[in-house]
This record gives structure tokens, C-alpha cells and sequence, in this order.
């Protein structure tokens, strides 16, 4: 008998306050955006979505009140994107891409890109365009879109909270996001990069992936770089009491993952890691809000008092969920 997948979870905290989201991910092909609502571990579902959200690329308010978050629906092959990658293995005479210098791979790319630029724009308005990407923000949990931007690609997207209203656009280079017109809520107010994202990250710069926004989002919520080499990125947070929680990123495709899947280790203030944490735990983190450490594994969320780390407490199983439309409350 055929062992079924568990549903892949991701969470976001809020900085201040009990709030929460939940994405829950399963089939491979829909996603449910849930609110946590930390205060009493209540769940209540916001929205389905059929397609893909990019949870490392998403953030909350400090309150937890909206979401910005990445989306993509992919259909039929884009015309464009297959001219771009037949031109560019023609100029370089093979067709692993990966070999060629990043750089210049991405120089010769967007010279590439500028000449199909007019055939982009006509194929972006045809009825029967849906092989796209966006960023939007909404009211957590759901996704009903407050302000919505126009991506285009699996590159960039996404952005980061500096407060309640004011945020950081992954804007793609070359190609910036376009303002969706009648789709802007005069709350909110983009800023530029600040220097870290421009120098760190190259935003605005440069194509990037997850880690584009999720690196800067872990260390602004106190997760620290560690080390990196070919097989393994690691990070950790200094718990309370000593404690120390190792979130790890496995170098390598497995194509039973997600392409950032993590692991995480949870070690004891004498520095000997809890037998029942590792890779199973595909989230982890610490909750200020009750104290206590929260993770996730086998498709269910668990609590765990540092205290007594033999006894966690199943929050919620997700497994069961199964898609259903439901209309933003707004």
C-alpha cells in the first residue's frame, strides 16, 4: 500500500500578539491559508487557493493583521520562456545553464529578454494568458488582494514588513512588478530596499528565489547564520534557558521535498540534541507570545514546553483538510 504524503505545513508569527497564518499545502496543486490564533490554539481557515504560494517569500504585520505573499498559477508552456532558453543555450552551446558563470548567464539573459520584450507584453493580455505570478496583500488569513502587483516568473516576488503599513517589494530587475490599476490601498506604502536587501540580497538587482526573502525575514526574527557549504545552510536561535534551535537546509534535489525543505534540531542548554527532533520537524520555531517551542511534522502542529520537552502537545492535525471555496469576509 501506497504510504500517503503528509500535507506540508509553513508558519508565520506575528512579532507582537498572539496572531498567526498556517499554509497547508496538499495537493501538490492547492494550499490552505489558515489563522492561528495563539491566545487559545483555536484554527480558523481563510482561504483555498489553487496554485502555488510561495510561504518563504510571504511575511506578516508585526501584528499579524495583513500578509503579503507570493503567488503563481502555472499552465501552458510560456512561448517566451522557451524562446529565452533556446537563445541562450544557442549562445552558450549547451544546455545545462547552471555550468555557465551566474553573472553571465544573467547578463546575456536580460539582453535576451529586452528584445522579447514587445511579444511579453502582447501575450500577457491575451484572454487565454495564465501562466503567471503575483504579489499581493491581503487580510490575514485570507487572500483576497488589498494591493496586488504583477510578477510574471518563479523569480523574485514576494516582500518583507517594516510595520504595519510600510513594506519591501521584491520587485524583479528589468522586469519591475507592475501596479495592478484599481488594486492599491492607499494604507500601505512601499519603500525601497534599504542597504542590507540591496547589498545583501541584491533586490531589485539581481534574479532570486526563497531565500531572497527568507533569509532576511530569519534574521530580523532572531535566527542567526551558523555556516554554509555544499551540503548544508545552518541557522539557529538562542532559546530560553539555554536551549538552542538548529534549522537546517540540506544542499541537493530530492524530489520528495520541497526545493528549501528543512530540518531542524532542538539541543539542550548542555548542547546534546532531543532525540525526537531532526528531520521530521519541516518547521520549528519559538513562540514568545506562550514560551514554549511549536513546530511542525507528519502534516500536524505541536506545542512543547521547554520544561518538559517528553510531553509535546498536538495543537492541530491538517491532514483531513480538503479544498472548498470560500469567499473572503471582505
Amino acid at each position: 500500500m501506497t504510504k500517503k504524503t503528509p500535507a506540508r505545513i509553513h508558519v508565520i508569527l506575528a512579532r507582537r500578539g498572539p496572531k498567526a497564518v498556517v499554509f497547508r499545502r496538499g495537493p501538490s496543486d492547492k494550499v490552505a491559508v489558515i489563522g492561528w490564533d495563539r491566545s487559545d490554539d483555536s484554527f480558523q481557515l481563510g482561504q483555498w487557493f489553487r496554485g502555488r504560494i510561495y510561504p518563504l517569500r510571504c511575511d506578516l504585520t508585526p501584528s499579524g493583521e495583513h500578509l503579503i505573499y507570493f503567488a503563481a498559477k502555472y499552465g501552458r508552456e510560456n512561448p517566451v520562456e522557451k524562446a529565452v532558453r533556446a537563445e541562450l543555450e544557442k549562445h552558450f552551446q549547451t544546455a545545462d545553464l547552471w555550468r555557465i558563470d551566474f553573472h553571465e548567464r544573467e547578463r546575456v539573459e536580460e539582453e535576451i529578454r529586452r528584445g522579447h520584450a514587445k511579444e511579453f507584453r502582447r501575450m500577457q493580455q491575451s484572454a487565454s494568458y495564465h501562466d503567471c505570478s503575483w504579489t499581493a496583500i491581503s487580510r490575514a488569513p485570507y487572500l483576497k488582494a488589498l494591493s496586488l502587483w504583477w510578477n510574471g516568473s518563479g523569480w523574485n516576488g514576494g516582500g518583507l514588513w517594516k510595520s504595519e503599513t510600510e513594506f519591501y517589494l521584491n520587485r524583479p530587475p528589468e522586469r519591475i512588478a507592475e501596479t495592478v490599476p484599481g488594486v492599491q490601498s492607499r494604507k500601505f506604502r512601499e519603500l525601497p530596499p534599504d542597504d542590507d536587501l540591496q547589498r545583501d540580497y541584491l533586490w531589485g538587482r539581481c534574479q532570486g528565489e526563497c531565500m531572497q526573502v527568507y533569509e532576511p525575514r530569519m534574521l530580523r526574527d532572531g535566527w542567526k547564520f551558523v555556516r554554509a557549504d555544499e551540503t548544508v545552510w545552518i541557522y539557529e536561535k538562542t532559546l530560553p534557558g539555554g536551549w538552542i534551535l538548529r534549522r537546517e537546509f540540506p544542499q541537493g534535489y530530492d524530489w520528495k521535498q520541497e526545493v528549501y525543505h528543512q530540518r531542524h534540531t532542538l539541543l539542550t542548554p548542555e548542547g546534546t540534541a532531543l532525540p525526537h527532533s531532526g528531520p521530521d520537524w519541516c518547521w520549528a520555531d519559538h513562540d514568545a507570545y506562550r514560551k514554549r517551542l511549536v513546530y511542525a511534522s507528519g502534516g500536524a502542529l505541536y506545542a512543547m514546553d521547554l520544561k518538559h520537552p517528553d510531553a509535546p502537545v498536538l495543537l492541530h492535525d491538517f491532514n483531513d483538510m480538503k479544498y472548498e471555496p470560500v469567499p473572503a469576509p471582505y
